[in-house]
């Protein structure tokens, strides 16, 4: 009976321990913009069926309207070189970055992400993408810890490598690079295109972040409570007498 009893306040002490490890461990999607901050891309380059346009884009410009708990309410702006409006010039989008949603509707690649993610993180909607590597990348002179994504999409009609690179601290995206090859007789085409921020004040607004150990802060925080855990264990078993 004196064992049962040890046994079951054990079990009782992990099941607490454990409940509060979960929430330490989750990831926090937080917003990382304020109103009236904004990225002006520029360096608009494409080729292939469907991209020549791009050569054609003068700007474009996405600006915080405002923020309300984890939605982020940008204005499109923008021009072709000719100065003449680009479809969407003045079209607002609300950016859910906890949800992953553009106006409600999900959407994989959007042009916000969550503030300080990390290598291995998830990017909202579930189960589609994580952040594939977060390095120090320079952008106007200035270098900043950036989140990268990257995608592949292959169908037996194309395949596409996309890739995006976020303000680590803003969670902005900062450039973006695609190229999709499409299966056509007699040979296949391929189309590309990219663009990159040419101004922004997102940077003067934000200290650059600490660097994160590769294994990530999620991992530190990990050790750190497992630790704790296997501590707190020991002198249960201690104190029931089961070492001496």
């Amino acid at each position: 009976m004196s064992s049962l009893r040890h046994v079951t306040s054990f079990i009782i002490l992990v099941v607490i321990l454990v409940a509060l490890v979960l929430p330490v461990l989750a990831i926090q999607y937080n917003v990382g913009v304020t109103s009236g901050q904004y990225v002006k891309y520029g360096n608009f380059v494409g080729s292939g069926p469907g991209y020549e346009a791009f050569n054609d884009y003068g700007f474009l410009n996405l600006q915080v309207i405002s923020v309300s708990g984890n939605a982020v309410t940008l204005l499109s702006t923008g021009q072709f070189k000719n100065e003449t409006a680009l479809p969407g010039n003045g079209t607002t989008d609300v950016w859910n970055i906890e949800t992953g949603t553009d106006n409600g509707t999900p959407s994989t690649q959007g042009p916000i992400i969550a503030a300080n993610l990390n290598q291995g993180d998830a990017i909202p909607p579930s189960n589609t993408y994580s952040v594939n590597q977060t390095t120090d990348q320079t952008y106007l002179g200035i270098t900043r810890s950036v989140d990268i994504l990257n995608v592949t999409v292959s169908t037996p009609d194309y395949n596409s490598t996309l890739n995006y690179v976020y303000d680590k601290l803003s969670g902005m995206l900062l450039e973006s690079t695609s190229t999709t090859t499409t299966q056509a007789q007699p040979l296949p085409i391929t189309s590309t295109y990219s663009y990159s921020v040419v101004e922004t004040n997102i940077f003067g607004s934000t200290s650059p972040s600490p660097t994160v150990p590769e294994f990530g802060t999620q991992m530190t925080t990990f050790i750190v409570v497992s630790t704790i855990l296997i501590m707190s264990i020991l002198i249960v078993f201690k104190r029931k007498g089961f070492y001496a």
